[in-house]
């Protein structure tokens, strides 16, 4: 159950560090080299990780005595390239073992440490596949910061699946108009995004380029029904989806295909598989 801090930006250095990371049988804990030295150091005391993963180019500065190691200068020629088993574990793998931490803004201001266990992320990326269905020929855009668990389901679903993962640059995610020749460019089918982003990347006119599209997500925010139809209107080869969930929760709780019938409200939906939900009142009873 030890934890793994992962310090790099977006980039295949960053996939490998987190994969290398889960199948050792660590859990990962996402850190933004971008963010102010005091929240690295206060995310890295509280996972209170067994090192620090990084690269020569996205070196942060971490508390004094932790370990810190650079993928891209880290001799790996004495290791065996066989997969990893439960042998060379210090314990066996477990599906209740936690996969990552993820550290949320809290409600008191502070960052949170949310574990997710390997089961919670294996029940929510069988569904996505039963419900979805990427195939070989598919291409996801990985997009989302990882310090946001959108990006767990884009990392780990398609090469799960053996479809393509294509990894946009750092701070592509801010920007339509690279977003938009990432996806002509790519081919891509499959991305998400967060509602707010998903308005202003509607409102672009060069979005009908984007044929490629067939599943576009969106989470994080209540989807405006306007933007929705938007999308739909303008990509009619794209269908929309609506998901919906807590961090705590393994990324998503419930999802909602967009139609027709969707003009003033978008729902959240139904619940995914092995998840229960309840609608309370305003004084926690179930209505």
């Amino acid at each position: 159950e030890s934890s793994v801090g992962v310090a790099v930006r977006r980039s295949v250095d960053l996939l490998v560090g987190l994969y290398a990371v889960v199948k050792a049988g660590g859990a990962y804990v996402p850190i933004d080299p971008d963010q102010p030295a005091e929240r690295v150091g206060y995310v890295v005391g509280i996972a209170d990780p067994v090192l620090v993963v990084t690269t020569s180019s996205d070196r942060v500065v971490v508390p004094a005595g932790v370990r810190v190691v650079e993928l891209d200068t880290l001799d790996v020629s004495g290791f065996s390239d066989s997969p990893v088993g439960d042998g060379e574990r210090r314990a066996p793998l477990r599906p209740e073992n936690p996969a990552y931490v993820i550290f949320t803004s809290g409600s008191t201001g502070r960052p949170k440490g949310v574990a997710v266990p390997h089961e919670g992320v294996v029940n929510r990326l069988l569904w996505m596949q039963d419900r979805y269905l990427l195939a070989s020929d598919d291409v996801v855009l990985q997009k989302t910061p990882v310090t946001f668990d959108v990006s767990v389901w884009e990392l780990f679903w398609p090469l799960m699946v053996g479809a393509r993962l294509v990894i946009a640059e750092p701070d592509g995610h801010h920007d339509p108009a690279y977003l938009m020749n990432a996806i002509v460019e790519n081919d891509v089918t499959t991305m998400h995004f967060v509602p707010s982003m998903l308005a202003v990347f509607a409102a672009e006119p060069a979005v009908t380029r984007c044929m490629s599209l067939r599943r576009v997500f969106a989470s994080g925010e209540a989807l405006p029904a306007q933007t929705a139809s938007r999308m739909r209107a303008l990509l009619p080869g794209a269908r929309i989806h609506n998901l919906y969930g807590p961090t705590e929760a393994a990324v998503d709780v419930t999802f909602h295909e967009v139609t027709g019938a969707d003009r003033t409200v978008v729902p959240i939906g139904a619940p995914v598989w092995n998840t229960q939900v309840y609608v309370l009142d305003g004084r926690l009873r179930v209505v």
